[in-house]
């Protein structure tokens, strides 16, 4: 059984089990016998629907303003619904039963056995709540770390293959007869890029620094093996250096753009990265010259690498709804662009 039929099956027997718990004390009561079982069926009904119903609704927005970070707004709300609820049911009570017995004259404010009456359902609705919200949380967790390791695997196999390893070798080779210094400085670049994928993305979000380091690594690495005619700019900016995002996300991108930029004789072939990091913003936008003219967006298969559906379903998996991503080609050019 998924765990959205559980949660109904629950939320369902939590009603039922106070609407059933209230006529059971109504017309069972002598006191109140001559109102008759339809308008205790019909008053019980309304008040387990009016407890349990803004209970849910009020530990769903709670929770939602958790989720945004702002928490004192999350209890507020929740201390609100149930000064809501509390208020609803006495003037439910007093219009459709004690009103049928009691004077106005005597009436009361909200008394303590009011309050005990609404706390009980509403101790009840949040429990269930908290629970199948922790359980929800706990899924989402467990597929993150199922990704995670997919991910990694691929990488391991994709991003730091043996080809790649293969021809940096052999430039390295090449260079070390050639221009010495430099043999050495790629030599490291590369040996750093091995420590941060092998050790340091085992987390789940890592410094954008060290990001945006494995990334000029990367195209530093590329700059020694490609033509002269590809010209790639490269644009930086971030305001917070410990600005967490998820280890290697924007590789693919890189990568694709790298190994399938054009190779024209008679026209510009570029490359062009630029990431602008502010606030609780960053946007990582690439886009490369083409040899073809067309390309199916919907497969994606020459630019796929690893997988944009593998980028995807990481932003999905860590962002929710909250991030931004697209590719296309207009003109000859390959578009692609990350918002989180």
């Amino acid at each position: 059984m998924n765990l959205s039929r559980t949660y109904f099956i629950s939320i369902l027997g939590y009603f039922m089990a106070f609407f059933l718990l209230y006529i059971f004390e109504d017309y069972f009561s002598l006191q109140f016998q001559w109102l008759g079982l339809k308008h205790f069926v019909l008053l019980d009904f309304a008040s387990a629907l009016l407890k349990c119903g803004l209970t849910i609704l009020g530990m769903k927005l709670c929770f939602y303003f958790i989720e945004i970070k702002k928490i004192t707004l999350g209890i507020v709300s929740i201390l609100l619904c149930f000064i809501i609820i509390l208020y609803l049911n006495t003037e439910l009570m007093w219009f459709f039963k004690w009103n049928y017995y009691i004077s106005s004259n005597f009436r009361s404010t909200i008394s303590v056995e009011d309050f005990s009456e609404v706390f009980f359902p509403f101790g009840i609705g949040a429990g269930i709540e908290i629970v199948f919200e922790y359980l929800k949380q706990l899924k989402i967790r467990q597929a993150l770390i199922l990704e995670k390791t997919k991910a990694e695997l691929n990488f391991l196999k994709g991003q730091l293959s043996p080809h790649f390893l293969f021809n940096t070798i052999n430039t390295i080779f090449w260079l070390i007869v050639k221009d010495p210094k430099n043999a050495q400085d790629l030599l490291l670049t590369l040996s750093d890029m091995l420590r941060y994928q092998l050790y340091e993305c085992e987390q789940d979000f890592v410094p954008l620094k060290k990001e945006v380091d494995y990334l000029n690594h990367l195209i530093k690495i590329q700059n020694f093996r490609k033509r002269e005619n590809v010209k790639v700019d490269v644009i930086i900016n971030f305001e917070n250096d410990n600005y967490q995002i998820p280890p290697l996300l924007f590789l693919p991108l890189v990568e694709n753009a790298l190994k399938y930029v054009s190779q024209r004789e008679d026209e510009e072939n570029f490359i062009y990265v630029n990431l602008q990091q502010n606030g609780n913003s960053c946007v990582f936008k690439i886009r490369n010259s083409t040899d073809d003219s067309v390309i199916q967006l919907s497969d994606d298969k020459k630019y796929s690498g690893i997988g944009l559906s593998n980028i995807k379903k990481r932003l999905n998996l860590l962002y929710g709804d909250n991030f931004e991503f697209s590719t296309y080609q207009l003109n000859n050019i390959y578009h692609a662009s990350v918002k989180i």
